[in-house]
């Protein structure tokens, strides 16, 4: 089934809550994966939307039980829980993550739109993934514009250093990935 008309109805409805005219492309999604491994014991989606970036993290081998997904969205939660049984679904913001028991996740992969947010609204969202990953794991974020998607001010205040993809063309609208990492 196409997330197509889906994303396009709640983009719609809310336009505040979705950002993108349309999910991530397939090529970006595998380069947002890629830092995904099947010896991981936790990794993180935020923003997962309906599921294009999932499906590239599980077919790293991940096993679904060791995914937890992060969105706002009910209708996209209702979408992931179907379509990635195991895998655990939590209809609540990226911020929420700091609640949660277990592992500490090995990655966290971002589709949340952070670059036009204030820096209190990305510290919160970044200060709360960094707070339950381990040391040195990678936080990975789409952008779709020409700088780095978390502010100079949120770099400093957490020590993030970071690496970008080229230019994802293949994208709609074209797409860069970066990694960011605590120093």
């Amino acid at each position: 089934m196409s997330d197509l008309p889906l994303f396009l109805g709640q983009f719609i409805r809310r336009p505040s809550e979705i950002r993108s005219v349309i999910p991530t492309g397939r090529a970006t999604a595998r380069e947002m994966a890629r830092h995904v491994s099947p010896d991981m014991q936790a990794v993180a989606e935020i923003g997962a939307g309906t599921g294009t970036v999932t499906r590239s993290i599980l077919a790293r081998g991940l096993p679904p039980e060791r995914l937890d997904l992060y969105e706002l969205n009910a209708a996209f939660c209702d979408r992931l829980r179907k379509g990635f049984p195991g895998a655990h679904v939590h209809n609540h913001p990226a911020q929420e993550m700091v609640n949660r028991t277990g592992e500490p996740f090995d990655a966290v992969i971002s589709g949340v739109p952070t670059l036009p947010m204030p820096d209190e609204l990305q510290a919160a969202i970044v200060g709360a993934a960094l707070s339950v990953m381990r040391p040195g794991a990678p936080f990975v974020q789409i952008t779709y514009g020409p700088l780095p998607p978390l502010s100079e001010i949120t770099r400093r205040r957490f020590r993030l250093s970071h690496e970008r993809s080229r230019w994802i063309w293949a994208n709609l609208p074209p797409a860069r990935v970066y990694v960011f990492r605590q120093e």
